[in-house]
């Protein structure tokens, strides 16, 4: 089961075990007419049953979580209007309906439920379902109205503020690259010239790092190739060809990632030692690694390559691309929720090559836009998600295009994805 769907089960077994709870205790402790109150236990159940149904859930897709949020809130404001109103028990469900969003759905999720709590509220004050006549009934009705937005801004804060703490050991490596270049770019002064002064050392590359981090690519492919083949001889057919040579190809990149010199190991870090540029098909490269990981991810998200022509061929190493697509690919699909979407697109432009990844995930900020190709650096999003990673992907792909002769950018926008655009060289005579 996907975490999304495990998430999903765990709001719908949550939010319908709090509301058959409460309406169990109004309809004991009489605060409202049993009737209606018990249609509403019925309904809250009936939707717990039907909305976790596996086919209703596929036939609705991405409305599912939005339908069950809706019927959560129609549900509990009925209740409320037969048990008081804006001051019934039940509204201390609202800012819990808050806390189970965010932990279940996401931010964008809690964001709604507290606005339409917040609405609800409005809503039973002008239909007359409190008393306002009092100073301990505004002061009561104040709390209700504001305790679901209240417990948002906290829950906004306390994320913010873990996010931030999380990523300060990942920007202090770029913080002492620049204090370490404007220090050593200072003329010393006489005062200083007789005792030199301890400069910060600069972010050590881990030649080892970045090995397992190219690796994880082509072993997971691996295990998907070897899964399927596995499954056909347990039916008694023959392995697919396709399949096959689809193995063995990532097998041989595992054996050439190995033996590829990845960076230098002096203190300061310079472009990525790799081998002379040869003759690649962009192609080629991408349909195969479009085929590979569908196989692996497709379950998940929509992953769609589209090449312009049948055949881009770039004066380039091609195990070099295989490492700075997978990368670019693996931050894509990584950061692209359930049911997201990520768009390769290849083509022609002048004397170069292009390549576009576009995904519909969590995007980033211009800030952090400005700083992804920073070694060892990630973004608040990316920290936050839980998301393991070391902020290696980008800036070893930059280094690794531009010493083929190309180039990198990103544009993105936070809860909007990202859009990587790759530049490479024709091969001569090949436009």
């Amino acid at each position: 089961m996907s975490d999304r769907r495990r998430a999903f089960f765990a709001h719908r077994a949550a939010a319908s075990g709090l509301f058959t709870l409460f309406t169990l205790i109004a309809i004991v402790l009489r605060l409202g007419d049993a009737r209606p109150l018990a249609l509403a236990l019925g309904g809250a159940l009936g939707s717990l049953f039907l909305l976790t149904r596996e086919s209703v859930r596929e036939a609705l897709g991405d409305f599912a979580a939005p339908l069950a949020m809706v019927a959560d809130l129609g549900l509990l404001f009925c209740a409320m209007s037969l048990t008081g109103g804006a001051l019934s028990p039940y509204a201390l469900l609202l800012p819990a309906g808050v806390a189970l969003s965010w932990h279940c759905e996401g931010k964008a999720a809690a964001r709604f439920f507290a606005v339409a709590s917040l609405m609800g509220v409005a809503a039973l004050v002008t239909l007359g379902q409190v008393p306002t006549g009092s100073a301990a009934s505004l002061f009561a009705l104040a709390g209700v109205a504001l305790a679901a937005p209240a417990l948002l801004v906290t829950l906004e804060i306390a994320a913010g503020a873990s996010a931030s703490s999380a990523e300060v050991p990942a920007a202090l490596p770029e913080t002492r690259k620049r204090v370490s270049t404007s220090e050593s770019a200072a003329p010393p002064s006489p005062a200083s010239s007789s005792t030199p002064t301890p400069t910060p050392s600069s972010p050590e590359r881990d030649p080892e790092a970045e090995v397992l981090h190219d690796l994880r690519s082509p072993l997971s492919v691996i295990r998907v190739y070897t899964d399927l083949i596995q499954e056909a001889a347990r039916r008694g057919e023959l392995p697919n060809r396709e399949y096959l040579d689809n193995l063995e190809r990532e097998i041989e990149l595992a054996e050439r990632l190995v033996g590829t010199p990845l960076a230098s190991p002096e203190p300061s870090p310079g472009p990525a030692e790799l081998p002379a540029p040869q003759n690649a098909d962009l192609v080629e490269i991408l349909g195969s690694l479009a085929t590979a990981y569908r196989l692996a991810h497709g379950g998940r998200i929509r992953i769609e390559f589209i090449a312009e022509r049948p055949q881009l061929p770039v004066a380039s190493d091609p195990v070099a691309l295989q490492r700075a697509f997978r990368n670019v690919l693996d931050n894509a699909i990584k950061y692209t929720p359930d049911a997201g979407e990520v768009r390769i697109r290849a083509g022609a432009a002048g004397s170069q090559a292009f390549v576009v990844v576009k995904d519909t995930g969590m995007g980033m900020s211009p800030e952090e836009s400005a700083r992804a190709f920073d070694y060892a650096f990630r973004g608040r999003g990316a920290v936050a998600s839980g998301r393991r990673g070391k902020g290696l992907g980008l800036a070893v792909t930059k280094e690794i295009l531009e010493a083929n002769g190309g180039k990198i950018s990103l544009s993105s926008e936070a809860g909007y994805g990202s859009e990587v655009t790759i530049l490479l060289p024709f091969q001569r005579g090949a436009r």
